[in-house]
């Protein structure tokens, strides 16, 4: 059993967005994207509701961010909300098609197409030669070649075209062409004679291929009442990419929306290579920008999404959901590894196995961990003396690392095992200004104060008179606060991995889990804060 109770890994497995992983969305941005290209196709098929499609019923998307910004998975996404929509949808990854020819683009754009959109339309054109045949017109009777033995056995028109549909017989397509040749366009004859026979001719130009789209385009309109999508991924400054592209938008492929989707220096190497191609995506319906997709609130938002989607048994609470996120802010401000929504969901989907097998509850620091160890084995907390943990820095860090009493309690803690050992003489009573006193190995009296909140700044200025009053030769005040430096005084700042680093100390102090390969991290540490 996973953690949370779930049955099954929440996270996809595939460095790459699949349609069945895309099927969950989360991310205040991710859905507000998604919002507005539901949007765009809600309201062009409002406009091409019950009428004939025409040529400026056509809409322009633009998505555009960087890498790992989730646009693929958003665009897979969409695709897989289709039939609520009243919609089909090819996804064509650009960058996958090499060369770029059109007869390689249009193949793309076929197998883009789920294989039960190209079934309805077949079922459809059947039928549609059916109705004609069964109203008496001869061509459409020959095109399903229903002979005058098939009325003599007593076969139906309608029989003959369901076992047809069954693949039990076929047409014939010699009298399909016949009879298509004075009912549809060029490029629409073409289309339904290749949907029929269920294999397509090749187009070797690009006009033949904006035919064969707006021919798509039109019959999908007229047979299933369905406006069509087509999402090109990974659109770039390839010249020939380009031209296919400028060829759609200036054919106003009727009853459609090309969805185009770039990062933004392929949206930059477009504006370099063709302007006027920029200048038609900058006019573009929606221009969707992913900005702030990758922030660490987007982060764990998308996380979470992916557990509650499973969460059939109601064991990922709000306390749970809190944990998770705390933990994902950690990794996101610390780790540059993890700022984006691929990696995140790898480290997650490989920490779900590894609290699998070790039968943990959720997904903790431990696990965390050991997932990172796996997939990225040379990761270490930037700026840890100690070489602290990862699973340690989470938790410290998470469970706040700005708490004036155990940083207090900690640097305590530093200065006894500096006089264990021998690093620092005679200890004296604690003074109620300092959090420490004692004599270094040339005799000096030291006095050590930490100032770790707002609290302990009014009393800088009574610290500084002991130092005037030469209670103590030197003074040293350990701070994560900006503040002037007084009389006589060392101010030295504790940045994050400093204070994590003391309290990873502590911890082992306090457990006694110390060991002789942490004594030089630990003289290293106490002399970066001048204790010794």
């Amino acid at each position: 059993m996973y953690p949370y109770n779930l049955e099954l890994n929440p996270y996809p497995s595939s460095p790459t967005p699949t349609e069945k992983d895309a099927k969950i969305l989360g991310g205040k941005r991710h859905k507000e994207a998604k919002a507005a290209i539901l949007e765009c196709i809600k309201e062009l098929n409002r406009k091409v509701e019950g009428k004939t499609a025409e040529n400026n019923d056509f809409r322009v998307i633009t998505v555009v961010q960087d890498v790992g910004s989730g646009k693929t998975h958003l665009s897979l996404h969409v695709k897989s909300l289709k039939g609520r929509y009243n919609a089909e949808c090819s996804y064509i990854d650009l960058s996958t098609i090499s060369p770029k020819t059109v007869s390689g683009l249009y193949d793309a754009i076929l197998k883009g197409f789920d294989n039960e959109f190209f079934v309805q339309l077949r079922e459809k054109f059947l039928n549609y030669l059916r109705e004609n045949a069964e109203q008496g017109d001869n061509s459409a009777k020959k095109a399903l070649d229903y002979s005058f033995v098939n009325k003599l056995t007593g076969m139906t028109i309608k029989e003959k075209t369901e076992d047809i549909i069954r693949g039990k017989q076929s047409v014939s397509l010699e009298n399909l062409t016949a009879f298509l040749v004075h009912k549809f366009e060029y490029h629409e004859s073409i289309l339904i004679k290749n949907v029929i026979s269920n294999s397509f001719d090749e187009v070797k130009n690009l006009e033949t291929l904006i035919g064969m789209l707006s021919s798509i385009s039109k019959l999908t309109h007229r047979f299933l009442g369905k406006v069509l999508v087509f999402e090109m991924d990974e659109l770039d400054g390839n010249k020939d990419s380009i031209e296919f592209i400028k060829g759609v938008i200036n054919a106003h492929l009727p009853a459609s929306v090309l969805l185009l989707i770039s990062t933004p220096s392929g949206y930059l190497e477009i504006q370099n290579t063709n302007p006027s191609v920029f200048d038609r995506l900058e006019k573009a319906n929606y221009k969707i920008d992913l900005a702030g997709s990758n922030s660490k609130d987007e982060l764990a938002e998308i996380v979470t999404e992916y557990i509650t989607h499973s969460d059939k048994n109601n064991k990922f609470g709000v306390k749970e959901q809190q944990e998770l996120n705390e933990k994902i802010h950690v990794l996101y401000e610390e780790f540059t590894e993890f700022r984006n929504v691929r990696s995140v969901i790898n480290i997650l989907y490989q920490a779900m196995e590894k609290a699998m097998q070790s039968d943990s509850k959720t997904i903790d620091e431990s696990v965390i961990d050991e997932a990172i160890k796996q997939s990225y084995p040379g990761l270490r907390v930037r700026g840890s003396i100690m070489n602290i943990p990862i699973s340690d820095f989470l938790a410290i860090r998470r469970n706040g690392e700005n708490n004036n009493k155990e940083i207090k309690n900690a640097v305590k803690s530093l200065t006894v095992f500096a006089q264990e050992m021998g690093s620092i003489q005679k200890l004296e009573k604690k003074n109620l200004l300092l959090d420490a006193v004692y004599q270094d190995n040339f005799g000096s009296k030291i006095g050590l104060a930490v100032i770790a909140d707002e609290l302990g700044i009014p009393d800088i200025e009574q610290i500084s008179d002991m130092s005037k009053a030469a209670v103590v030769d030197k003074l040293v005040i350990l701070t994560n606060k900006k503040i002037q430096t007084p009389y006589n005084a060392t101010v030295v700042n504790m940045d994050k991995s400093k204070v994590v680093d003391l309290i990873y100390f502590n911890n082992k102090y306090n457990d006694k889990k110390l060991t002789e390969e942490d004594n030089e991290r630990i003289e290293l540490l106490a002399k970066t804060l001048s204790i010794v």
